[in-house]
C-alpha cells in the first residue's frame, strides 16, 4: 500500500511542477509580446491598440489557454 502512496505523490509532484513551469513559460510570452507591441513616443510607451483589443478579447475568451500540442 505504501508503494501505490508514494507513486501517487510522486505523479501530483511532476504534475505541479509542470503546471509551474507552464505558467513561467505562458508569462514569459505575455510579457515578450506585450514589449514588441509597445512603442515609446514622447508621450511615454505607447501599446499598439490592435494588439490590445485582441489580447483583451482572446483572454477574457479563454482561447488560447488550454492548446492541444501534440497533435
Amino acid at each position: 500500500m505504501r508503494i501505490a502512496e508514494s507513486m501517487q505523490v510522486e505523479a501530483s509532484g511532476s504534475a505541479l511542477a509542470q503546471s509551474l513551469k507552464d505558467s513561467a513559460g505562458a508569462q514569459l510570452i505575455t510579457k515578450t509580446l506585450d514589449k514588441l507591441n509597445t512603442a515609446q513616443t514622447l508621450a511615454g510607451p505607447a501599446v499598439n491598440a490592435d494588439y490590445q483589443f485582441q489580447k483583451d478579447v482572446l483572454q477574457a475568451a479563454g482561447l488560447g489557454t488550454k492548446l492541444d500540442t501534440l497533435v
